[in-house]
């Protein structure tokens, strides 16, 4: 699945974003390189998920293009990709644990203001 079907995979499940994006993790962690890069050039698809959901598919696309060493796909780059506030994982409402999301998120979530900690990327 490419980033770019990610909503409509979503909408397939119910809106089920989570589904949807811990497959396209799968996916891309089997890829070989050059697949790895086409499964993030395309923009994903606009209208079913919140703002949120779409900054945190450009941040989750730019950073895997940095850890496998492909270009960043320019979609990423829009600033309608950055929250206009800053977004915690599980409304994080204690200081000591906002700070640690700040610490331990990656950049290219921290750019656009998501602290969603440091296993965001990761599958088991």
């Amino acid at each position: 699945m490419k980033m770019n079907e990610i909503p409509q995979v979503a909408e397939e499940y119910d809106n089920d974003f989570i589904f949807a994006f811990c497959t396209f993790l799968d996916e891309f962690y089997a890829a070989n390189g050059e697949e790895k890069k086409r499964l993030l050039i395309e923009e994903p698809n606009e209208g079913l998920f919140d703002s949120e959901q779409y900054c945190t598919l450009a941040a989750t696309a730019h950073k895997l293009a940095n850890d496998y060493n492909i270009n960043v796909p320019e979609w990423t780059k829009n600033k309608k990709y950055i929250m206009p506030y800053p977004v915690y994982a599980f409304n994080a409402s204690k200081p000591e644990y906002k700070e640690l999301l700040q610490n331990v998120t990656p950049d290219e979530f921290k750019m656009r203001n998501l602290f969603l900690g440091s296993k965001i990327l990761k599958r088991v």
